[in-house]
């Protein structure tokens, strides 16, 4: 039997087949030539851009912010500090703010937002944001955070009721809970020889909801 006719085609012809083959992609030229437009190639009438001044320290206190120089670039729209969006975000628990507000406690936490009409405008008058500092001590390890004089990086928490409230040092110890749990060991003939042998461990977890 003619194996081109079975499948459909004409005595002659060649089958063009694909397996074993690499198959370039319809769009591959133009995305290798940055021909391809993508999302932020395109431009919306009015569309404003947004950049970020961040924390060069990874904990310390906010003394000033000085947005002078930044507001007064031409293009720039509004320099928004956390003082004007004092709202607590993160899971499990709410205890980052969007915008530091009076410390940082993470390198490269934003301080400012800049908003502008380009975005080579907002990354300009970004640089062009002061703030002084007030470097603290950084905890590095979980070991060191659970020391009993350790830092609180967090002093103020928001409850799950959504109201704030200052927590003890001993209280926020006691939301890194240490749990202790015993194995029974498995007999040769099968089930578990219980209390022959214990193996314990210890762990450390944040506080959940």
């Amino acid at each position: 039997m003619n194996v081109a006719r079975s499948f459909g085609h004409e005595e002659g012809t060649t089958i063009q087949r694909s397996v074993g083959k690499s198959i370039p992609r319809k769009e591959t030229w133009e995305k290798v030539t940055g021909r391809t437009k993508y999302i932020n190639d395109h431009a919306i009438p009015g569309l404003l851009h947004v950049k970020m001044a961040v924390s060069p320290h990874a904990h310390a206190n906010i003394k000033s912010i000085d947005s002078s120089k930044a507001i007064k670039i031409p293009g720039v729209k509004a320099v928004i500090t956390g003082q004007y969006y004092p709202m607590l975000t993160g899971s499990p628990l709410a205890d980052r703010p969007s915008i530091a507000i009076d410390k940082v406690r993470y390198y490269g936490e934003p301080v400012a937002l800049v908003v502008a009409e380009q975005e080579y405008i907002a990354e300009m008058a970004a640089l062009q944001i002061k703030v002084e500092y007030e470097p603290l001590p950084v905890v590095l390890s979980p070991r060191e955070a659970l020391q009993k004089n350790a830092l609180l990086v967090h002093e103020l928490l928001q409850s799950t009721s959504g109201t704030k409230r200052r927590f003890s040092r001993s209280r926020e110890r006691t939301l890194r809970t240490e749990q202790k749990y015993a194995r029974g060991i498995w007999r040769k003939d099968g089930g578990i020889a219980a209390k022959s042998r214990s193996l314990y461990r210890n762990r450390t977890t944040q506080r959940w909801k």
